[in-house]
């Protein structure tokens, strides 16, 4: 009985000194990561680092941390951060965020409050700690931009998976339920033209990079992508339906070449709030309807419209329609 109670005792002892050390070393890896930051001329600041949580995890929380880098122009500030891990795992990490947080970027600064945001990430066990897969969750979301749009949703879902099968290759599945958005201009959404609230936004996505997600893609160059493939986006929007798919390649300068196909339910009624907003001028929305009430027709279903989007050389065209410059497919 002694020496089962030696034994015992001496394995906790043991499993205390690992605990032990290895709290003190993620206290320290942290601290080091801002320093590295300070020294690459960052903004890095906090006011404490602590981990708690013996005997079975490894708790983390920042506080007071304020972070912005320099050659991107994005800057983000909370009053805590919180990342945990179990002792005997400690490549599986849950991330908490607070209620409130803030982040500026170029194209400008949101006050972004939530009931609830967390994530979990399981990393690969190296140095780099590259993503393997992850799960965010966030609830209650509300954006207010400095220029008075607001952004919202009752709840966002992410789910991430690095593909075995491909290299730096990332599936992606995405759901936003009763999104909020701004205000178009000139359309009186109490009037019922359009709810208030999308039902619903979703996509699931597969997307190959440059380089893979790890630390140095928070702390250094973002990976840039080099082929994006739409498996399914779709929202709903009161009677308003969209979905689209295709897929399309990125070049080095962030130019797509590719065709995504979008299909529109009662495409009318988009065409009518675009008139409404002034995205169309009035005197082209009677040549539109009839050159879009054509191509339906083709279709079999007149309130359906299904129209290939092309993305050749920096250009779209919808159908037959010049769109005019494609947007730069580039991570800042």
């Amino acid at each position: 009985m002694k020496r089962l109670l030696f034994v015992i005792l001496t394995a906790a002892a043991l499993y205390a000194g690992y605990w032990f050390i290895g709290s003190n070393g993620a206290t320290a890896g942290f601290e080091r990561w801002f320093e590295d930051r300070r020294n690459e001329g960052w903004v890095a600041e906090y006011d404490s680092i602590t981990t708690n949580g013996f005997p079975s995890r490894f708790d983390t929380t920042i506080s007071d941390l304020s972070l912005a880098d320099p050659e991107t122009g994005v800057a983000y500030s909370a009053p805590f951060l919180q990342v945990f891990a179990l002792s005997y795992k400690p490549e599986h990490l849950i991330a908490v965020w607070p209620n409130e947080q803030t982040i500026s970027s170029p194209f400008g600064k949101a006050a972004i409050t939530s009931t609830d945001m967390r994530a979990s990430l399981i990393v690969k066990k190296s140095a780099s700690l590259a993503l393997e897969k992850a799960n965010y969750v966030t609830e209650g979301l509300v954006a207010k931009m400095d220029d008075g749009h607001e952004y919202g949703a009752s709840k966002v879902l992410m789910a991430v998976e690095r593909k075995a099968t491909e290299l730096n290759s990332y599936h992606f599945g995405v759901e936003a339920r009763d999104l909020i958005l701004p205000q178009p201009a000139n359309i009186r959404l109490e009037a019922g033209l359009l709810p208030q609230t999308l039902e619903f936004a979703r996509g699931d996505v597969t997307a190959s990079f440059d380089a893979p997600w790890d630390l140095n893609a928070l702390q250094s160059a973002r990976p840039q992508p080099t082929r994006i493939d739409v498996k399914l986006i779709e929202a709903k929007w009161g009677q308003l339906e969209l979905r689209i798919a295709g897929g399309f390649d990125v070049d080095s300068t962030g130019r797509a070449d590719g065709q995504i196909t979008i299909k529109a339910q009662n495409w009318r009624d988009i065409l009518a709030i675009s008139a409404a907003t002034g995205l169309i001028p009035k005197q082209l929305v009677r040549p539109i309807d009839q050159a879009l009430s054509l191509l339906s027709g083709l279709s079999g279903n007149r309130n359906t419209l299904d129209l290939p989007l092309a993305l050749v050389g920096g250009q779209m065209k919808l159908g037959p329609i010049p769109l005019g410059p494609a947007p730069l497919f580039r991570l800042r």
